[in-house]
C-alpha cells in the first residue's frame, strides 16, 4: 500500500481496466459511486481518475462521466496484421567497430525508452523510497567509512538468488558479485573471458551498449543472423565457430533489445553444446526477463549449465529503476577473476542502497511491483500495435513480443531513420535509430519503438506525428 489513497484507488481501476473486469467503451462509476465503493473523499476519486485518464486508459466526456477508452486494445498480439521482420542478414566477417554520437545526445535528452524527453507521469515509487532511506539509516559508522565488502551485500545476493532462481535459475550465493549495474556486469564479463583483438560474437540486430563496449574494449564483433522471435540463428552460429576462433558470444535470450525476441529452451541447451564443441563463453545479458507477459519468467541459459560456460548478467535498472546502479554478474568459473576486476574497476558497490534494496526484496514489494509492471507493459505494447497499426500501416514489419520494453519496427527501404532522427528532433520527438544496433551499415530504415511509458495525449500525439514523418 502507498503512502496516498488516490495512488491505490488508481493502481485498483488499473489493474481492473487491464484484466478486463471494465472493458472497453465501459463507464466508470461516477465520482459519488466510487467515493462511497472505496470509502475515500471526492479529492482522492479525482486524483485517481485524472492519473488514468492521463495514461490514456480512459477518458472524460461532457455531462456523462469517466469511460475506459474505445481505443484501448487488451487483445492479444497476434491479431496484428502488420508482418513480423524476416530474420537478419548480417555481413559474417569479424571487424572492429565505432559507434555514432547519436546515444550520447539520446541519453542527454532523458528519452532511451521516450519518444519525448521524460515526463513526471509515473507515481514514485513511495516502497522503495522508504527502503532505501531504511538502508541508509541503519548503516552505521563503520560503513559509512569503510568501502563494503567486494562480493557484496551477502543479504542482497541471497535475495537475488532466490528471486532469480524463480525462473530456475539454479544460482548459488558464492558464484554471485553485486556489480555497478548490467553494463558494468557485461564489462566484467568481457575483460574476464577475452583478450584484445579477440572475437566475440553477437545477435544482430544487438544491443548497443554491447557494441559500445566491445569498441572500446578493442574486441572484433561478428554479427550473427538473429529472428525477431526466436533470436540467435545457432546453425549460423556454428559454421561461424569452425570458421572463426570465436572467444566468446554475447546474448540475450529473453525479450532482447531490439527485437524482443526470447529463445526457445531446445535454442539454449543447443548453444550450450555449440559453446561446449568450440570453447567459448556465453556471456548471459538477463535483464529483461523478469518483464514476461506470460505464465512464468523464461528460464535461464544459466540454468541449464553444468560445466561453467556461462556468464550470467543482469539488473534491475529496466524492471524496478534506471537510476538504481545496483547489478549482478554469476559464474562458476570466472567468479575469482571478476571479483579482482570489480575491485579494480570499482571497488565496491553502495553498502546502503544493497541494504535498502534487500529490504524492498524481502518485504514483498518487488513482486507486487514486477506483477503490475508485467501487466502495464502487455497492455502499453498492444496499445503501441494499435497506433501503428492505425497511424503507421504504411510500414513494413513490426515484432510482437511476449515480454520486455520495445519493438523493432521496419519502414520502408526509402527511408534513413538516421536522417529520421534529426528530423524528428527538431519536433521534439526522440527516436532511436536502427543502425545503432549494428557495427554494419545496415538497419538504416528500422527503429527500435518502447512501450516503456504510458501512451498519454502527448505521447499519442508524438507518435502520430512521427508516423507523419516516416511517410516515404
Amino acid at each position: 500500500m502507498s503512502d496516498y489513497l488516490y495512488h491505490d484507488l488508481e493502481i485498483s481501476l488499473r489493474e481492473k481496466i487491464i484484466r478486463g473486469s471494465y472493458p472497453p467503451a465501459t463507464k466508470l462509476p461516477s465520482i459519488r459511486q466510487m467515493c462511497l465503493q472505496a470509502s475515500v473523499s471526492k479529492t482522492t476519486v479525482l486524483a485517481a481518475y485524472n492519473r488514468l485518464e492521463a495514461q490514456g486508459l480512459i477518458e472524460a466526456r461532457n455531462r456523462s462521466g469517466y469511460y475506459v477508452r474505445s481505443t484501448l486494445n487488451l487483445q492479444s498480439s497476434h491479431s496484428i496484421s502488420l508482418k513480423k521482420p524476416s530474420t537478419s542478414k548480417p555481413t559474417m566477417t569479424p571487424v572492429l567497430i565505432s559507434r555514432t554520437q547519436v546515444f550520447l545526445d539520446i541519453m542527454h535528452r532523458g528519452a532511451v525508452f521516450d519518444l519525448i524527453s521524460s515526463a513526471q507521469d509515473i507515481a514514485a515509487n513511495t516502497q522503495l523510497r522508504r527502503c532505501l532511506s531504511k538502508g541508509m539509516r541503519h548503516q552505521n559508522s563503520s560503513q559509512q567509512l569503510n568501502y563494503d565488502q567486494p562480493r557484496g551485500n551477502r543479504e542482497l545476493i541471497n535475495q537475488i538468488c532466490n528471486n532469480t532462481n524463480l525462473g530456475a535459475g539454479l544460482i548459488q550465493a558464492e558464484d554471485v558479485i553485486i556489480s555497478n549495474g548490467c553494463q558494468h556486469a557485461l564489462l566484467l564479463a568481457i575483460i574476464a573471458t577475452t583478450e584484445p583483438n579477440d572475437i566475440i560474437a553477437i545477435e544482430s540486430p544487438a544491443f548497443y551498449g554491447a557494441l559500445q563496449l566491445i569498441e572500446i574494449l578493442g574486441r572484433k564483433v561478428l554479427e550473427i543472423p538473429s529472428s525477431a522471435d526466436s533470436g540467435l540463428n545457432l546453425e549460423t552460429l556454428a559454421q561461424a565457430a569452425a570458421n572463426w576462433d570465436i572467444k566468446a558470444t554475447i546474448v540475450s535470450p529473453a525479450f532482447c533489445t531490439p527485437t524482443g525476441a526470447c529463445m526457445p529452451d531446445q535454442n539454449k541447451m543447443a548453444l550450450l553444446a555449440i559453446a561446449e564443441k568450440n570453447s567459448f563463453t556465453i556471456i548471459e545479458d538477463d535483464i529483461y526477463a523478469s518483464l514476461y507477459f506470460g505464465f512464468e519468467k523464461p528460464r535461464s541459459i544459466y540454468s541449464y549449465d553444468t560445466q561453467g560456460l556461462v556468464i550470467l548478467c543482469s539488473s534491475l535498472s529496466k524492471s524496478l529503476s534506471r537510476d538504481l546502479r545496483i547489478g549482478w554478474i554469476a559464474s562458476k568459473k570466472y567468479s575469482q577473476k571478476i571479483l579482482a576486476l570489480k575491485i579494480a574497476t570499482v571497488m565496491a558497490s553502495s553498502s546502503s542502497q544493497q541494504q535498502g534494496l534487500s529490504y524492498y526484496i524481502k518485504e514483498g514489494h518487488l513482486d507486487r511491483h514486477l506483477k503490475l509492471r508485467r501487466q502495464l507493459l502487455e497492455s502499453q505494447k498492444n496499445q503501441l500495435l494499435t497506433l501503428i497499426q492505425q497511424h503507421m500501416s504504411h510500414a513494413v514489419s513490426v515484432s510482437q513480443p511476449h515480454g520486455g520494453l520495445v519493438l523493432w519496427l521496419e519502414l520502408n527501404s526509402d527511408i534513413n531513420t538516421m536522417s529520421l532522427y534529426k528530423t524528428a528532433r527538431a519536433q521534439g520527438i526522440t527516436i532511436t535509430p536502427g543502425s545503432l544496433f549494428s557495427a554494419q551499415n545496415t538497419y538504416q530504415s528500422y527503429l527500435r519503438i518502447s512501450f516503456a511509458q504510458p501512451w498519454n495525449e502527448e505521447r499519442v500525439a508524438a507518435f502520430k506525428l512521427l508516423a507523419q514523418l516516416t511517410k516515404a
